[in-house]
């Protein structure tokens, strides 16, 4: 981890209808980082992810990449340095495996260029190869089972070639074979230097994964830190309202929920 600044966030807030969803809060993600941001539903977590990604435009504050800011940047700038993986993507996407990581160069090709360059052409080979979809190329994405379309999006994001990856509960509702796929990937990522921020609500995740974590409740930072600090149980159970153990092993942190002994 370099230690220098890839986003910062200055009194960032999101309302909608009235209503703050998000903050005000401060903070700022470092090169290197694996960031985990988790929380009950309903604390701001995807509205922060979206902000980061710049998605959404704070009402509020400001977000610089590097120190400049986001609104300078513009949208296409910020894609060739954010790769974003929203949640829920739509099933009825009608693009095949390839297609989708084919547009994911778009961020990199000249305004006047007619199709992908040598160098587009080997980003999406190399993505597709990573995450074992290269014989499903010509596939469209409905057919796919759930746990191979997120493999899809997310060799999508490999092909984008970012600096920072914002992934949405990148593991959600998939089955344990495709949940550890998607952990290899990202792990392999962030240890080839890649900074990751996550949303989770998987907990063993962010302890699997993450070097930091952030926890969001009613839109402001409750706590962050490593996750030894902020997976503790005494900080889980103010967060959540429920009770959480850590067994003591060697190995990442694993909070688990800790059921009632008495089901009667």
């Amino acid at each position: 981890m370099s230690g220098e600044v890839l986003i910062r966030g200055e009194g960032l807030s999101w309302s909608a209808g009235g209503r703050r969803i998000l903050g005000p809060l401060e903070l700022s993600i470092l090169a290197g980082e694996s960031l985990a941001v988790v929380g009950p539903n309903g604390a701001g977590k995807t509205t922060l992810l979206r902000l980061l990604a710049g998605v959404l435009r704070p009402s509020t504050g400001r977000l610089t990449w590097r120190g400049q800011r986001y609104e300078d940047l513009g949208p296409l700038a910020l894609a060739r340095h954010i790769g974003y993986l929203p949640q829920g993507q739509d099933e009825a996407i009608p693009l095949t495996v390839g297609d989708m990581a084919r547009l994911a160069r778009h961020p990199h090709r000249a305004p006047w260029s007619l199709g992908l360059g040598p160098a587009d052409r080997e980003a999406v080979a190399r993505a597709l190869v990573e995450t074992g979809l290269e014989t499903l190329a010509d596939r469209p994405l409905a057919e796919l089972s759930g746990g191979e379309r997120q493999m899809a999006l997310l060799a999508a994001v490999c092909a984008q070639e970012p600096t920072l990856w914002a992934l949405d509960e990148p593991t959600g509702h998939l089955d344990p074979r495709h949940h550890l796929d998607v952990a290899g990937l990202l792990r392999r990522r962030h240890r080839g230097g890649e900074t990751l921020v996550f949303v989770t609500h998987e907990l063993a995740l962010a302890g699997h994964l993450a070097t930091r974590v952030v926890a969001l409740a009613e839109g402001r930072i409750l706590a962050d830190g490593p996750p030894e600090s902020v997976l503790a149980p005494q900080v889980l159970e103010s967060l959540f309202s429920a009770a959480f153990r850590v067994p003591d092993a060697p190995g990442p942190i694993d909070p688990r929920l800790r059921y009632p002994e008495d089901h009667a």
